[in-house]
């Protein structure tokens, strides 16, 4: 238990933040951006880069560096998304100064899916670099 709460302490705090980033604060409290980049849209890959990133990486030490492949998957990349989903509903029906957009959520998406591919990669180079030292 103590190794679950250890390894899920992060990503648990990293989602509460993203939540009241996205939910709470209402858009009248966010400063104007220059109006050539969505930073909207970057905000959110940002977040659940981030947050993708924190669980992929806390989710491998936790086993020691051989996750489930599925599980690591479901944890990294399915529940981080299922999430965005789930903000951009409450967002729509429950947060009247809020609106929900289908390109949100899309950013979130790629920035989990971006996350998955950075660790893989991250990952499998570490690997090689470990096996292929030279003295």
């Amino acid at each position: 238990m103590k190794l679950l709460l250890r390894y899920t302490f992060l990503p648990l705090i990293t989602g509460l933040i993203i939540f009241i980033a996205t939910c709470l604060v209402s858009p009248s409290q966010v400063p104007d951006m220059p109006g050539d980049v969505p930073w909207d849209k970057l905000v959110h890959f940002g977040m659940f880069f981030f947050l993708s990133a924190v669980s992929l990486i806390d989710y491998y030490r936790m086993h020691q560096g051989n996750p489930p492949a599925f599980r690591w998957i479901l944890w990294g990349f399915l529940v981080p998304v299922f999430y965005g989903g789930v903000i951009e509903l409450l967002q729509k029906y429950f947060f009247a100064s809020r609106s929900a957009e289908w390109s949100d959520w899309i950013a979130d998406i790629l920035g989990s899916l971006t996350a998955v591919i950075v660790i893989i990669i991250f990952i499998r180079k570490r690997r090689y670099d470990r096996k292929n030292i030279s003295l």
